[in-house]
């Protein structure tokens, strides 16, 4: 039998290198018949520049930046050849903060804009930007300003833009020396929200990087004039692509500061996977990932490992830490495993996730080979 385990990761948990390694082991050891790929996934959220450098045997690079709230720190990006593969999160990322120092009002996208800057400087002049796992809502001026653009406020005095202060932009300025000249660089995104309105980026996710709900309608107007702002003065609308509110207004950003194509994480991945082909040639396909919700079926992870299952007429086994989707699976789907229902308690699933993959695991080992002997 020929299994394809293809998980994300499960985020502040195991890495999906991590859950591809435990699950291989535990299913060897139930079967030495089995043959096994393992194809960790990732779907443009945290992670992913890790998991494409890992396919194109990338290298790690480090560089000085600043974080989300203009500190010091030191940042990873990968480069194979003349690619650098660059996650926002490394730079600008919720998880460089601790709790009571989330406040979108004030981080920035800042090193973003250093970590391309600095590949650019190494030759680089294909970048793939993944922007999921954002402390920010800046828009990507942020990013803009550490690559030359200069934004003025009514004084005609140059500021660094959060977006606590977004409406006080009156105009910007293009860089004198355009370092992305002759450069391609592709944002890959996991969600497809537009830049503003009650489904943008303020309104849906500024609150898990430390806004109160008072603030959202600020926030937003701020990502409004912002928007309003680059169409007067350069007729380009950042708001007109899926995904141009990712990780706080950076798609949008992109399109115009980046001259960035915007793509589906998750379908981007696929295809440099090979993850077709892949699934095309197994019998059955394990996936997963840490909770398992609507979204988890709108361009994450298990909806393109599941879209590929649907096309090539294979079973798909999931193992999540936690099942929160209450309405009826897709045909392809033969079995649900959550290790929160196992350990009895999410708390106990946090506390020991490998223990409780194994034992998954081994269950659906067992349910596979009654359903497909």
């Amino acid at each position: 039998m020929k299994i394809l385990i293809a998980p994300d990761k499960f985020k502040h948990s195991m890495s999906a290198q991590d859950v591809c390694k435990i699950i291989e082991t535990t299913l060897k050891k139930e079967s030495t018949n089995l043959k096994i790929e393992s194809l960790p996934m990732a779907d443009g959220g945290e992670g992913t520049s890790e998991i494409l450098a890992l396919q194109a045997n990338a290298k790690p690079v480090t560089a000085k930046v600043y974080d989300p709230l203009m500190r010091n720190i030191e940042a990873q990006y990968f480069i194979k050849g003349n690619t650098a593969f660059i996650e926002m999160a490394s730079a600008s990322g919720l998880q460089l903060l601790k709790s009571d120092e989330q406040n979108v009002l004030k981080t920035t996208s800042f090193g973003t804009g250093e970590l391309i800057k600095d590949a650019l400087n190494k030759g680089c002049d294909k970048i793939i930007l993944c922007i999921g796992g954002s402390a920010t809502n800046d828009g990507g001026v942020g990013m803009a300003s550490a690559l030359g653009f200069q934004f003025l406020n009514n004084e005609g005095e140059q500021f660094l833009p959060t977006a606590e202060n977004l409406h006080q932009i009156k105009s910007i300025k293009l860089p004198e020396d355009n370092l992305l000249k002759g450069s391609k660089v592709s944002v890959l995104t996991d969600v497809n929200n537009p830049l503003t309105g009650k489904n943008g980026a303020s309104y849906q996710y500024a609150i898990q990087k430390g806004a109160l709900k008072k603030d959202l309608e600020f926030l937003d107007q701020g990502m409004m004039h912002l928007k309003d702002l680059i169409f007067q003065q350069f007729n380009f609308n950042i708001d007109q692509y899926p995904g141009a509110g990712a990780s706080g207004g950076m798609g949008g950003g992109a399109t115009f500061f980046l001259n960035a194509d915007l793509y589906s994480g998750i379908e981007f991945i696929a295809d440099a996977l090979n993850l077709d082909n892949k699934v095309k040639n197994a019998d059955l396909v394990i996936s997963g990932e840490g909770k398992l919700d609507t979204q988890s079926f709108q361009g994450k992870v298990v909806s393109g490992v599941l879209n590929s299952c649907h096309k090539n007429h294979k079973p798909l086994f999931l193992v999540v830490g936690y099942n929160s989707f209450k309405n009826e699976f897709p045909k392809e789907i033969k079995g649900v495993y959550s290790l929160t229902d196992l350990a009895k308690s999410q708390e106990e699933a946090i506390k020991a996730p490998e223990k409780w993959l194994v034992e998954a695991t081994q269950i659906l080992y067992e349910d596979s080979i009654s359903l497909l002997f």
